[in-house]
């Protein structure tokens, strides 16, 4: 009762945090919510024969690989405030309004923006140049050793392409998995409420999320960009390992 009690009063202090404290997150989760409004007007409106306006969006503003390499560099960050679906948007927003809103908190809005896109622009980088590496060594696979040329057809049968034969990565989950790093550096022995019911420790909610990243990037389960959480997990990390370096978090204390 006592530990049900407690868990009622941690997410009452998140709701709070949102309400209160946390005008970035609150911000971040509003501007992902008209965007994504906006793809489902465009859904329903058609730009060319067989094609609607959404399509336009995401090939403007979700992260191409192929479009980046020629200058859409914006994408790195509008590519965040895209997302698939109503249950894509829900986990997303959902992780921003009450682990970002704990954050912001703690390390202040400006900082918490920092994250945010860092772990997004660097993730959905090293994600673009996996997939353009990955695409350049396919069409050479003939003069590759045989192991690598292994990896590369393996990497090309789990990439999900839209009918030109492009990828397009889209949502805030290299964001919000940084999020997760930052929370593991700097208050690593602070629970994470898992579905808002289980808690665990942040440090081990993060490694367990790292490893999740990397059994489903090696099967390629799921159409979901892994590698950029991985990566936008790690460059959390890093981030929150320098704030508790500047004497920020539990560690130092």
């Amino acid at each position: 009762m006592v530990r049900a009690f407690r868990r009622l009063n941690d997410v009452v202090s998140d709701i709070r945090n949102f309400y209160f404290y946390s005008p970035a997150a609150r911000w971040t989760a509003i501007v992902c919510l008209a965007v994504f409004l906006v793809q489902r007007v465009c859904e329903r409106v058609e730009c060319v024969q067989g094609y609607s306006f959404e399509y336009l969006l995401l090939y403007c503003f979700g992260l191409c690989p192929a479009l980046l390499s020629a200058g859409f560099v914006w994408q790195l960050i509008t590519y965040m405030f895209l997302h698939l679906n109503w249950m894509h948007l829900i986990f997303n927003v959902s992780a921003i309004l009450l682990l970002g809103a704990s954050v912001e908190t703690e390390i202040g809005s400006k900082r918490f923006l920092r994250v945010l896109l860092l772990g997004g622009i660097v993730g959905g980088l090293i994600w673009a140049l996996f997939d353009l590496t990955v695409v350049r060594l396919a069409t050479s696979s003939s003069n590759l050793p045989q192991g690598l040329a292994a990896f590369v057809a393996g990497a090309m049968k789990h990439r999900v392409v839209t009918p030109e034969g492009n990828t397009i990565c889209i949502g805030a989950s290299g964001g919000v998995f940084a999020l997760v790093g930052v929370c593991a550096a700097l208050f690593p022995k602070r629970d994470i409420l898992l579905f808002l019911v289980w808690p665990m420790r942040a440090r081990t909610f993060a490694i367990a999320l790292g490893i999740g990243a990397v059994i489903f990037m090696i099967y390629g389960l799921g159409n979901v960009a892994h590698l950029t959480h991985l990566v936008g997990g790690v460059a959390g990390y890093l981030y929150g390992l320098r704030l508790a370096a500047d004497g920020w978090g539990d560690e130092t204390e």
